[in-house]
């Protein structure tokens, strides 16, 4: 049986010939349930899908043994990613009838359709040959939530973001593209809002041990996929990432030919194609200090350093959408060669009163020589509330900023990346691990709102070093 299962996955064969082998087969293998299903769409049209159904069988089998897995599937527009996952929830109520599905999506509109999809291949009369005891319930039936006969509680059910699931729980959970477009996906207001949502309604609805699918787009490295990627969540393995086109060729000219994706990707905006096509999550393209190009070491050790100079630079934010950021610096030469350790940080919403009293608390620690505050905006403030309480063998100083913020960040990100070290333990130390995030998430181009402060004040102390420092970088 499964070499039959094999060469019709991959050649024309004559499928009524065979197609009592495969309905056999179809109880417990997945890719010869979709075969069973649609043979011209699977077997012949898409049969690249066979590596997606492969992912979706250790699923179940791993389940089937008590052990929770998780997969992530990323594919460009009109693949079949939704419909294989359609099958896989169908294929799931017949192998374990009495289970619960959840399936979760950007929109209700969106859900309500998935699960009528999902519902209507367990009607079909294919299905019922593969699994003839498995039936819709009639009183039950509806697209919010409906049951088998041989339901528990519940056999499909979810909601689009934002909408309420109640009193349900998921032996196996399906995100199914939870951002609606790339502006949802790039806005941090949105994602917050999108990752507050799984993590309260999705995630509280799991059973014990509940795998989990994420299909998506890969619109951002920290999208809901790529957090559970980086976390280890999804092992490498049970990863399915696609690009639409390689090496100038279509992946699969039936989805769309060479040509059509050409036309496409002369149409649209280098990051959409990167992303929504390509899947390349557009930081990945766009970051200025990505995570990985950055210096970290042990901070403790720096104390033994011969520190030539030590210094901390602000820029003020009262409360607000920005953030009051300081970072706190030792600078330390070695024949040829500079390196700033950035010792502590300041990054928060508290506004300047509150904060004032932090930078006062480090400075018996940090004993820097000077104090450099951006004097634009609320900065006079804090300079006037800092000059009330600071001792005096710390110098104060205003640096009024006449250059604007994106042009200085861009003349100045490569020197951070060459020069300054940060703390590798920052993920311990809220407003350090804060600081970074802001730093490794600002995009060349894109939405930057409230990313901004992390990479100004470090770009504001690239300043003042290139001037002190000017004859050891650059000679004369």
């Amino acid at each position: 049986m499964n070499t039959v299962i094999s060469a019709f996955s991959y050649s024309m064969i004559d499928f009524e010939e065979y197609k009592p082998v495969i309905r056999i087969a179809a109880r417990t293998n997945f890719w010869a349930f979709c075969c069973y299903m649609d043979y011209d769409f699977f077997a012949v049209r898409r049969r690249f899908l066979k590596d997606i159904a492969m992912i979706f069988q250790r699923v179940a089998d791993n389940y089937k043994n008590g052990v929770a897995i998780n997969a992530a599937i990323s594919l460009p527009p009109r693949s079949g990613k939704s419909y294989i996952t359609s099958c896989f929830c169908a294929w799931w109520l017949g192998i374990f009838p009495e289970t619960s599905v959840m399936r979760n999506t950007c929109t209700s509109t969106l859900y309500d359709k998935l699960s009528y999809d999902t519902r209507a291949i367990l009607i079909s009369p294919e299905y019922k040959n593969i699994f003839p005891e498995i039936l819709i319930s009639a009183d039950k039936a509806n697209l919010g939530g409906w049951n088998t006969n041989m339901s528990k509680q519940v056999g499909y059910f979810g909601a689009g973001v934002g909408g309420t699931i109640i009193g349900f729980g998921a032996n196996i959970a399906i995100t199914d593209d939870l951002y609606k477009s790339m502006q949802d996906a790039l806005s941090d207001t949105t994602d917050a809002k999108v990752k507050m949502w799984k993590q309260s309604a999705h995630d509280s609805r799991k059973e014990k041990n509940c795998p989990e699918i994420f299909i998506g787009t890969r619109w951002r490295v920290s999208d809901i996929i790529g957090m559970a990627i980086s976390s280890g969540e999804v092992y490498p393995g049970n990863i399915y990432c696609v690009p639409a086109m390689t090496d100038g060729k279509s992946f699969c000219e039936d989805v769309k030919t060479t040509a059509e994706y050409l036309k496409i990707k002369n149409k649209i905006d280098e990051s959409v194609w990167l992303a929504e096509y390509q899947q390349e999550p557009i930081e990945a393209k766009g970051l200025l200090l990505p995570l990985s190009e950055l210096k970290f070491c042990d901070m403790s050790k720096i104390r033994g350093y011969d520190i030539k100079f030590s210094f901390s630079v602000g820029d003020p934010a009262d409360k607000g959408g920005d953030k009051y950021s300081m970072v706190f610096l030792h600078v330390v030469k070695d024949n040829d060669d500079l390196s700033v350790y950035v010792s502590d940080v300041i990054h928060n919403t508290d506004g300047i009163e509150v904060n004032t009293q932090k930078i006062l608390n480090r400075l018996p620690v940090e004993t820097p020589e000077e104090i450099y505050i951006e004097s634009n905006g609320v900065g006079l403030a804090s300079i006037i509330d800092l000059k009330k309480t600071l001792k005096r063998h710390t110098v104060l100083k205003n640096f009024p900023s006449r250059d604007e913020k994106e042009v200085r960040i861009l003349s100045n990100y490569e020197f951070i990346k060459k020069y300054f070290v940060f703390n590798k333990g920052y993920e311990s130390i809220s407003e350090y691990n804060s600081f970074i995030a802001d730093l490794t998430s600002y995009l060349k181009e894109g939405d930057n709102k409230h990313k901004k402060d992390a990479i100004d004040v470090c770009s504001l102390a690239s300043k003042i070093l290139k001037i002190k420092y000017r004859s050891f970088l650059y000679g004369g």
